[in-house]
């Protein structure tokens, strides 16, 4: 990890419309500014700190306002917590609803990605209480899911749990119904995930890392069906309330009903979606002080306040690297979190992940030697605030030697870890049909519940720029059909599709080398499970 960075993190698919638009609002003369007092709520020191760590903490809230104000981020909530409990959180700012409400330590706020480490921990509970079994395959519990694969048949049966949570079982970012772009296009978390039956790996299952908020999802569905009730009642007994997170849910009527909730903030966006389907993978709403104690709950593999609630066996499983997590060779993912390792950049092993969507960018972390930690939420997307608001007081404990290592840390084997997903060597484009002009012609995303603010919308229609612009383009070209995506949709799938030339794997069914599918045969055609209009 860099000074002042997180690898992969303050990184989200919807950035670069996003930062695109708010550049030409600038040049403009019409971007948004924050530039009003920045009010501080409910700061709680733990009492009897230690002069050195007090001061620490001190210096670093008296200068939060002004990262803020830098980073025009509209409010944020700050947590620093050992084994022991909170030392110190804060609420900074307003929630910027249409009442000026000061943010509190207990102000709820979208945590989307960081609902992947929640789901881990409650599928090993489920795990624990021998609901469900880690390597068993889900078609166990789930008889009638199938996906297809160019790579092996029947890969459905290879899809274990494990390879869900750890993201190797080559799902796909997202599913076709209720995904990040049409929220509203589902109210059921049912329907959102089996809309995701019988859309097309990207991988083969087990061979690659490839980040995917469907594969959480598919993993607290397969726990709710085993169970036998809904995944957020099964996390409530198993979790939230022996853990005390008594503000945190991914109830929709619960969180429009909250008036203390924070509201996310885009920039170019006069609206953003409020609510997601996707339980498992980002929907839930939570509070700084919740978050403090499921931190908590993990620095101490898995007990709190001296009671044992998830196995320390099944902790391990969770902060075991699997795959490594995207292009720095020093990231890596276990069951629902990433691992720096000890590395020239960083000398010191870190546990975290972020959350990012909906206005909302967050991130949470612990240094397992030193038992010392962060969680910091805020409603602002993107914003270039979020790394200084998490790691500075962090940083100056650790590199001032204000605390110590007093955690045994036995630094994992990196050397089994699986790669991240490249391509397909075996890729062989399939020569064109005349047939095929039917799918030939501009096919735009769908993108539903967001609303331009009016200089973003006039920016983009006027520039049209590529990299602003949710769509693909299909077209024969040197002989096959061919795939040239926008900018913007590069960014969302993520897929580096070193030939973007498709193979036909079935009638109407197209792949490129880097996994992408176009499905032509879906009653809704879909690129990579996003739904599309031809324009």
């Amino acid at each position: 990890m860099k000074d002042r960075s997180l690898s992969g993190c303050c990184r989200h698919p919807a950035q670069p419309l996003l930062t695109g638009a708010v550049l030409i609002g600038l040049l403009m003369g019409m971007g948004p500014s924050l530039r009003t007092a920045i009010p501080q709520t409910g700061c709680y020191k733990r009492p009897g700190l230690e002069a050195r760590v007090e001061a620490a903490i001190e210096e670093f809230r008296a200068s939060v306002p002004g990262i803020m104000d830098k980073g025009d981020v509209p409010s944020a909530a700050i947590a620093l917590v050992d084994d022991k409990g909170i030392l110190w959180t804060e609420g900074f700012g307003y929630t910027g609803g249409r009442r000026k409400q000061p943010v509190t330590p207990d102000t709820p706020f979208m945590i989307c990605g960081l609902s992947k480490l929640i789901t881990a921990t409650a599928v090993m509970l489920a795990v624990q209480d021998g609901v469900v079994k880690l390597d068993e395959p889900i078609t166990t519990y789930l008889p009638q899911f199938k996906v297809n694969s160019r790579y092996e048949e029947h890969p459905e049966q290879k899809i274990t749990l494990r390879r869900l949570l750890n993201h190797t079982a080559g799902i796909p970012v997202e599913m076709p119904l209720g995904n990040y772009f049409e929220p509203a296009s589902t109210a059921s978390f049912e329907e959102h995930v089996k809309s995701l039956y019988g859309s097309w790996l990207v991988c083969p299952v087990g061979s690659s890392f490839i980040s995917s908020a469907a594969s959480s999802d598919l993993a607290a569905y397969t726990v709710q069906v085993a169970s036998g009730r809904p995944f957020m009642d099964y996390l409530k007994e198993r979790l939230l309330i022996p853990v005390g997170m008594s503000n945190t849910t991914a109830d929709r009527q619960a969180i429009l009903g909250n008036s203390q909730r924070a509201i996310g903030h885009m920039t170019g966006m006069s609206k953003v979606p409020a609510v997601y389907p996707a339980v498992g993978a980002g929907a839930i709403y939570s509070t700084v002080r919740d978050m403090a104690r499921f931190v908590q709950l993990h620095i101490n593999r898995g007990a709190l306040d001296s009671r044992p609630i998830v196995d320390q066996s099944l902790m391990e499983v969770i902060h075991t690297p699997v795959g490594i997590a995207g292009r720095d060779p020093n990231v890596y993912y276990g069951q629902g979190i990433r691992i720096d390792k000890r590395s020239p950049e960083r000398i010191e092993t870190l546990l975290w992940h972020d959350g990012a969507g909906f206005g909302f960018l967050s991130l949470l972390y612990w240094y397992p030697e030193y038992g010392v930690g962060a969680v910091v939420l805020t409603n602002k997307l993107p914003n270039s605030a979020i790394a200084d608001l998490a790691l500075a007081l962090t940083d100056k404990l650790i590199k001032g030697k204000i605390v110590e290592k007093r955690f045994a840390w036995v630094e994992p084997d990196y050397h089994g870890c699986i790669g991240t997903w490249w391509g397909w060597a075996e890729h062989k484009p399939t020569p064109y049909k005349p047939q095929w002009s039917q799918y030939c012609g501009t096919h735009c995303l769908r993108f539903s519940e967001y609303k331009l603010e009016w200089w973003a919308h006039l920016a983009v229609l006027v520039m049209g720029r590529d990299e602003y612009t949710p769509r693909i383009t299909v077209s024969e070209k040197d002989g096959a059909l061919s795939l040239t995506e926008s900018k913007f949709f590069a960014m969302v799938n993520g897929l580096r599709s070193v030939d973007e030339k498709f193979q036909e794997v079935r009638p109407g069914v197209f792949m490129t080398k880097g996994g992408g599918t176009l499905d032509f045969t879906r009653e809704v055609p879909t690129w990579c499970n996003y739904r599309l209009e031809k324009r």
